[in-house]
C-alpha cells in the first residue's frame, strides 16, 4: 500500500508507507502485549520488545507516567472528552503503589499518598503500568506515546458517540472504522480477544497520526511531566 490515510473531522491525513509501516499499536491481552502494526498483528510477553524493536512510533494503551499526589490532568480531560463513558479511563496509580505486593497494602499506599484508595480496575493492571514504567524512559518521548483506544475511536469517527465496545453493535462499529482506516476485518490473535485486537488498532491510528505530527493530546494546553521527567499525556 503506497500510502495510509486517516480522517478527522474535515482533514485527511496522508502519511507516507514507510512511517506507517514502521509505526505500533499496542494494548495489554492476558500473558502479554498484542501488537498492530500494517503488517499484521502478533502478541509479546514484555512491552519492552516492543520498544526495542525499532519502530517509529509506538502507541501503547497503558498509563506513561505516574502521579505523586494529584491526579493526572490528561486523564481529567480525557475523561470528559468521552464523557458520559469517561469511566473507561482507569485512574492511574501513584508511583508507590508499584511497590504492592497484594491489593490491601497497594490501596494504603495509594491512601498515604492521593488520600484515596486504589480502585480494583487498576490493580488488575498494575503489572502492566510496571512493565510500561520499567521500559519507557524521557528519551523515549519522541517515539513512545500514551493512547487510549476510545478517544482513538471517537476521533476517528469525528467525535460521534460509539455505543459500547462490550456489545454487537459496538464490535461492529469499531470494527468498520478500522476496516475503513486499515482495509481489514481484525479477528482475535491466540490470547488476544476481538476486543484487544481492536483497541490496538485503534492506538496504531494514532500512532500514526503521531507521526505524521497531526495528533492532538491532554492536557490541551501546558505539559504535566512525573517524577522521572516522563511526560503524562494521552495522544488521540
Amino acid at each position: 500500500m503506497a500510502h495510509s490515510a486517516c480522517e478527522t473531522g474535515n482533514v485527511r491525513v496522508q502519511s507516507g508507507a514507510q512511517s506507517a509501516a514502521h509505526c505500533a499499536g499496542v494494548d495489554g491481552c492476558p500473558g502479554g502485549w498484542v501488537v498492530a502494526t500494517r503488517s499484521g498483528v502478533h502478541v509479546v510477553e514484555s512491552i519492552a520488545e516492543v520498544i526495542d524493536h525499532g519502530y517509529a512510533v509506538v502507541a501503547i494503551d497503558m498509563p506513561i507516567g505516574m502521579p505523586t499526589t494529584a491526579p493526572r490532568r490528561s486523564e481529567l480531560e480525557a475523561r470528559r472528552f468521552l464523557a458520559p463513558r469517561g469511566s473507561t479511563i482507569f485512574p492511574t496509580p501513584p508511583r508507590v503503589c508499584l511497590q504492592a505486593t497484594d491489593y490491601r497494602q497497594a490501596c494504603e499506599l495509594s491512601f498515604t499518598a492521593r488520600g484515596v484508595k486504589l480502585s480494583k480496575q487498576s490493580w488488575h493492571i498494575l503489572s502492566k503500568i510496571a512493565d510500561v514504567d520499567r521500559a519507557v524512559t524521557p528519551e523515549h518521548s519522541n517515539r513512545v506515546v500514551e493512547a487510549h483506544p476510545e478517544c482513538s475511536f471517537l476521533t476517528m469517527n469525528d467525535g460521534r458517540r460509539l455505543t459500547s465496545k462490550h456489545s454487537p453493535a459496538g464490535r461492529a462499529e469499531r470494527t468498520g472504522l478500522i476496516d475503513e482506516m486499515f482495509g481489514i476485518q481484525p479477528v482475535r490473535v491466540g490470547v488476544a480477544a476481538l476486543d484487544d485486537v481492536l483497541d490496538a488498532y485503534a492506538v496504531l491510528w494514532t500512532a500514526e497520526r503521531f507521526a505524521a505530527g497531526v495528533h492532538e493530546s491532554f492536557p490541551e494546553s501546558g505539559e504535566e511531566f512525573d517524577e522521572r521527567g516522563l511526560p503524562m499525556r494521552i495522544v488521540r
